[in-house]
C-alpha cells in the first residue's frame, strides 16, 4: 500500500462514518483532532493540526498536498523514513505516533 492510497483509505473512512453517524459529524465539525484521534485510536502530535470543512451546495473544497520544502531538493530519507512510506503505515509513522489514544 502506498502512502497516498492509506491516506486515501483514512480519510475514506472518516468520510463515511460522518455520513453513517451525525453524532460523529458533530464532533468533527466541533473538535476535529479529537474526532480523528478517537476513530484512529490513537494521538496525533501536538503540533498536528485538523481542520473540518463542510461543503455546501455552492462551494466545493480543494485540498491541495503540500509542496516539498524549498532548497530540499537532493535531500535523501532516512531508512526509517523510507520504510514507513514502504509499508504504506506513512500516517503514524510521519506523525512520531507512538503514543496509544486513552480515553
Amino acid at each position: 500500500m502506498s502512502e497516498g492510497s492509506g491516506r486515501a483509505e483514512m480519510e475514506r473512512r472518516i468520510v463515511q462514518r460522518s455520513i453513517e453517524d451525525e453524532s460523529f459529524r458533530q464532533r468533527l465539525i466541533e473538535d476535529p483532532k479529537a474526532a480523528v484521534e478517537q476513530e484512529l485510536g490513537t494521538r496525533l502530535p501536538e503540533e498536528v493540526q485538523v481542520v473540518t470543512v463542510e461543503e455546501s451546495a455552492d462551494t466545493i473544497y480543494l485540498v491541495l498536498p503540500s509542496t516539498p520544502m524549498a532548497g530540499a531538493e537532493g535531500v535523501e530519507l532516512s531508512d526509517q523514513e523510507l520504510e514507513s512510506v514502504a509499508d504504506g503505515n506513512w500516517f503514524s509513522r510521519s506523525c512520531n505516533n507512538t503514543e496509544p489514544l486513552v480515553e
